[in-house]
């Protein structure tokens, strides 16, 4: 980077490492007053000091006294803005304890785990053995680099093909003008969902069965907002309490976070009582004391109501429930309360109307998690999700006040890091979406910096392979000024050089990188560059690896490379690697394929003892607009008695939500004389075919989530646990 923008970008940052110490807050630096208690003294407020923690430097604290392992908060530690000590981790506990290292550098963050606590009847899983693997399952993976457990967290946001339009398949983008040969796609009615299934779902959670039929119904009848009430059919919140009482331990969190799932305001006491482990709290779980796991769940759910409401009081509110208990709380809870303030985010400055968040904004929020993550006694675990958060809230926020969570976050992850690797990755992660492509001194010094940790020869790979995405996300979101994709064809070179010369798993990786740079290029106004798709198809020809030809298919994919349909459809068909055909389906349908439909149908119907092949189909034709394929499901899930084909069968008829079969979706989850696991799976089935969000819930929490962590609550790939781990 050129001498005169490293010194603007010094200044800039001086300046406004200036402006946060100086900038006014309750009594010393975190968010100290404000309606809902944050930091406001009695019983929801700390001592003087304002930060997390109560003490000198802290802040608010809360009536929940916390265990007796809880770390305390505390003022701004390392990471110096301007390039001093970078923030030193907290040092490990004793083995067993919240902050002992649960897997050094490299090891396998999938490996199995101890059950977690409460562990029993949950969707396939009896006793202590692990539950089958299921479409939202993690692949099976040799090695824990993988690209393929990105890409399963990060789907959700490239598996939007040239988009299908509710009126039907009038609404595809295919490349060249082709329409694919379908008809106006069909969706479920305001009537039949009122009539029919939400009755139909009430009536079986009344009825009760196992631990996950009550925990998938429960999650599908959320999904059915803005309904009239029907006279002599239980409310949501009936249904709901006595999930709540569950004695089983998992069933009971999964209920708290249906609430946030609904998304209703009226929850927000529920959720903030649950997590307080307050009286009330107490009493809608039917338990004396509220354990941890429970208190973190009630923390997501607080983050999905947030996520929805628009009332700015209602977020208000869920940031002050968030914020007291970060304070005070066990690790595991303030990781899920950090993860949770990213989804919720206030107004910005110039959204607020005078005096309605007494003075609080989303500048407020990016405050207080600054100074959470640059305190070096903060824990490790809510720190490793810091980043996330910054990233989401990030946006929008004025340009000086990016570029300090920007500096924060290159420190953490910089040649002289102390860090440990998770939060470097997480960091790193949060780096690729708060960085552009233009020519501003700290999108360059991003874009830079990730460069220079893809061939960080003495890096871990991991951190590698993240920064390669990170450097494409960045470099392909248009900046300010007059060159706002100043460093788009920087990068397309360097990810063109790295994919002559790599193989194996770096192979995968850059391929990846390349098509994601390439991928908005439609939005832009433009087209991808010719050498990207050439280079991609070469590369796909001769590849023989499965995990590298599969990358390479999910890049052509991504690129919307009309050339490559016939290739993929060649490979699919005669493949007997189920990876690859999995893989190679998939890319058909983000490309648009218009001749792909018909044999995407074929390999279907082959492909009934594959339950990936069976997902990854199904998405495939979802995106081309083919729902004639969801009777076909449907006949199969009658007659399937293996789980795993139900499950993934389940998801695909969600990808393509035909609702003709609701009908008799709803004989077959009423048929007690059918398992449960069966009943479960026909929830899950009938609440993504009624689902109007664009995204599942659960698909828009797991972008860019930090998947490497031990965190069991969000992700538990064993067991199958934890948020992130549900259909």
């Amino acid at each position: 980077m050129k001498i005169l923008p490293k010194l603007l970008f010094a200044v800039s940052s001086l300046a406004l490492a200036a402006s946060l110490a100086s900038a006014p807050t309750a009594q010393g630096g975190g968010l100290g007053q404000g309606q809902g208690g944050i930091g406001d003294g009695g019983n929801s407020g700390g001592g003087p000091g304002g930060g997390p923690g109560g003490g000198p430097g802290g802040g608010s604290g809360g009536t929940n006294p916390g265990p007796g392992d809880t770390v305390p908060g505390g003022g701004s530690g390392g990471g110096n803005p301007n390039g001093g000590t970078p923030p030193r981790p907290p040092a490990a506990g004793p083995v067993g304890s919240p902050s002992a290292p649960t897997y050094g550098t490299g090891a396998n963050p999938l490996a199995p785990r101890i059950p977690p606590p409460g562990f029993g009847d949950f969707p396939g899983s009896p006793n202590s053995n692990p539950p089958p693997v299921t479409p939202s399952s993690p692949p099976v993976v040799d090695n824990p680099n993988s690209w393929q457990t990105w890409w399963h967290y990060n789907r959700w946001a490239h598996l939007r093909a040239g988009a299908v339009s509710s009126s039907g398949g009038d609404g595809f983008y295919l490349g060249h003008g082709e329409k694919p040969q379908t008809s106006p796609l069909l969706r479920v009615t305001r009537n039949q969902v009122r009539d029919i299934i939400a009755p139909t779902l009430t009536a079986g959670l009344l009825r009760g069965g196992s631990n996950s039929f009550e925990v998938f119904t429960l999650h599908a009848l959320a999904k059915l907002r803005g309904l009239e009430r029907s006279e002599g059919v239980a409310d949501f919140d009936e249904v709901a309490r006595r999930v709540l009482r569950n004695g089983s331990q998992l069933t009971a969190e999964k209920a708290a976070l249906a609430l946030g799932i609904r998304g209703e305001d009226r929850f927000l006491p529920w959720l903030s009582a649950i997590l307080a482990d307050a009286q009330m709290g107490r009493e809608l779980v039917g338990r004396s004391k509220i354990g941890h796991r429970l208190r973190a769940f009630a923390a997501y759910g607080l983050g999905l109501l947030g996520d929805r409401t628009s009332d700015p009081q209602v977020k208000l509110k869920i940031m002050a429930a968030l914020t007291e208990s970060l304070a005070v709380e066990r690790d595991e809870v303030q990781a899920a309360c950090v993860f949770a303030l990213g989804l919720a985010p206030l107004p910005l400055p110039s959204d607020s109307a005078d005096g309605v968040l007494t003075g609080l904004t989303r500048v407020d929020q990016v405050k207080h998690l600054l100074t959470f993550f640059e305190n070096d006694q903060s824990s490790f675990l809510a720190r490793s999700q810091v980043p996330g958060a910054l990233a989401r809230l990030a946006d929008g926020v004025p340009e000086s006040l990016r570029s300090y969570v920007a500096w924060a976050l290159l420190t953490a992850s910089g040649v002289h890091s102390k860090e440990r690797r998770e939060v470097q990755n997480a960091a790193v992660i949060a780096l690729g979406k708060i960085g552009r492509s233009g020519s501003e001194p700290i999108d360059q010094e991003i874009r830079s910096h990730l460069e220079k940790l893809t061939s960080k020869s003495g890096g871990d790979r991991s951190t590698r392979y993240l920064a390669t995405i990170a450097l494409a996300e960045s470099s392909a979101r248009p900046g300010d000024g007059e060159e706002p994709l100043a460093g788009l064809a920087t990068t397309r070179k360097i990810l063109l050089r790295t994919l002559d010369r790599s193989r194996g798993e770096t192979l995968a990786w850059t391929a990846l990188a390349l098509g994601l740079l390439e991928e908005d290029a439609a939005m832009r106004g433009a087209v991808p560059d010719p050498s990207s798709g050439k280079s991609l198809r070469q590369l796909y020809a001769r590849s023989r690896s499965s995990e590298v030809s599969s990358a390479i298919a999910v890049a052509l994919g991504m690129l919307r490379d009309q050339e490559s349909g016939e290739m993929l459809v060649e490979r699919m068909r005669t493949t007997g690697d189920s990876l690859k055909r999995s893989y190679s389906a998939l890319a058909l349908g983000m490309i648009g394929f218009p001749g792909a439909v018909q044999p995407l149908r074929e390999v279907l119907a082959v492909s009934t003892s594959q339950p990936r092949v069976i997902e990854s189909t199904a998405i495939a034709l979802s995106l081309l607009g083919d729902q004639q394929t969801g009777s076909r499901l449907f006949s199969l899930l009658k007659k399937s008695a293996n789980p795993k084909v139900q499950a993934s069968i389940a998801s695909a008829m969600g990808w393509i939500k035909d609702p003709r079969p609701l009908l008799e979706l709803t004989q077959l989850i009423s048929d007690t004389r059918r398992n449960d696991t069966a009943r479960a799976w026909t929830a899950v089935c009938i609440g993504r075919i009624c689902d109007t969000d664009d995204w599942p819930w659960v698909g828009r929490l797991s972008v860019d989530v930090l998947y490497d962590v031990f965190l069991p609550t969000l992700i538990e790939p064993t067991y199958q646990s934890g948020l992130l781990d549900l259909p």
